[in-house]
């Protein structure tokens, strides 16, 4: 076990994984390839009016939640089924000084006897399992932050295994990752309405090898879960090649996406209050040029901005380097790209 220091933290664990991807699960399990999450959590945290406690459900190392204490002074206790990790997170809090409660059990158990204000569940690998217990931990009102990094079934490649532990088609494509968050979302929703309960999304978003969602537990409201086409055409009833049925609402609110001086998160949330009050889906920049008989493709700010000056909402999105999010149809979207050969 080694010490690292992220954020405001020092901290003690067992390095797993390096600059990107899920790493391995193992020891007290640290993944630096997730600090830009972390990060992110982080400035979502101090922009975010959260008053009660938080729990860190899975917590490991316990720097999520240290950092959520250090740096946006979030009330936070900490859980792991593990007794090392529980021994690893105490030495991490005298560490930083900060005086808290851990729990050496399964959070299901810790959340059958306790609720908070705010959940995060960071699970390595698919977060299914914990979802129910989740909501039935929260307050009301209260914010469950959940990481999925189960990303090859969410986003199309293991389309039965998503069906049965989502309950849902996902889709290949570029809009895959948006696509599975609006999965996750569905998950969540159905969950919370079978215990007469609804949710709000704050903000959700893809990053490296995992999606995260931040939603807010309300009252039962009256959503209605879709699909979605190739085409990206919202539709009612499922048909072949569709994906969902899925969240078609909106998973984005701009009032609450952090402004940022780190040239890497600042540019992050630019895109997602870009994209925020765009419709659902995602049009590959590749495809649209193949369709409008433009040969090579252009940038895609090109393309967005030629959109834009034709009437018609455009952004660029966190969800795919190839994907423009619109509410153009073809015929614009064709008379767009040839637009954006000559800009």
């Amino acid at each position: 076990m080694k010490e690292f220091q992220e954020g405001k933290a020092v901290f003690r664990a067992n390095l797993s994984g390096k600059d990107k991807g899920p790493g391995k699960a193992k020891g007290v399990f640290y993944n630096p390839a997730m600090k830009l999450s972390r990060d992110l959590h982080v400035a979502f945290a101090q922009k975010i009016n959260f008053n009660g406690t938080l729990l860190d459900g899975l917590a490991a190392s316990g720097i999520r939640g240290i950092r959520l204490n250090l740096e946006a002074n979030y009330k936070v206790e900490f859980c792991d089924t593990s007794s090392l990790a529980t021994e690893t997170i105490a030495t991490n809090l005298e560490l930083n000084k900060i005086e808290s409660e851990v729990y050496n059990l399964p959070v299901e158990e810790l959340l059958l006897k306790k609720k908070y204000d705010g959940i995060d569940i960071d699970p390595f690998g698919t977060p299914a399992p914990y979802i129910e217990s989740a909501l039935k931990g929260l307050n009301d009102n209260g914010i469950l932050g959940i990481s999925a990094t189960d990303t090859a079934v969410l986003c199309g490649a293991k389309p039965s295994i998503c069906l049965k532990r989502y309950g849902a088609m996902s889709m290949k494509r570029v809009a895959a990752k948006e696509i599975g968050i609006r999965i996750l979302l569905a998950r969540i929703s159905h969950l919370a309405s079978l215990m007469e309960k609804g949710i709000e999304p704050l903000l959700c978003y893809s990053e490296g090898h995992h999606l995260r969602v931040f939603v807010r537990v309300i009252k039962k409201n009256d959503t209605i879960l879709k699909w979605i086409t190739p085409q990206m055409e919202i539709i009612d009833q499922e048909e072949k090649g569709a994906a969902g049925p899925l969240w078609t609402g909106k998973i984005i609110q701009k009032k609450i996406i952090p402004e940022s001086s780190d040239d890497l998160l600042g540019r992050f949330f630019d895109t997602l209050r870009e994209e925020a009050d765009g419709p659902p889906g995602l049009h590959d920049i590749n495809d649209m040029a193949r369709e409008s008989g433009t040969g090579q493709t252009p940038r895609r700010v090109k393309i967005v901005k030629s959109i834009q000056n034709l009437g018609y909402f455009a952004s660029s999105s966190v969800f795919s380097p190839l994907g423009v999010k619109t509410n153009a149809p073809k015929k614009i979207r064709n008379e767009a790209l040839q637009l954006a050969q000559s800009l």
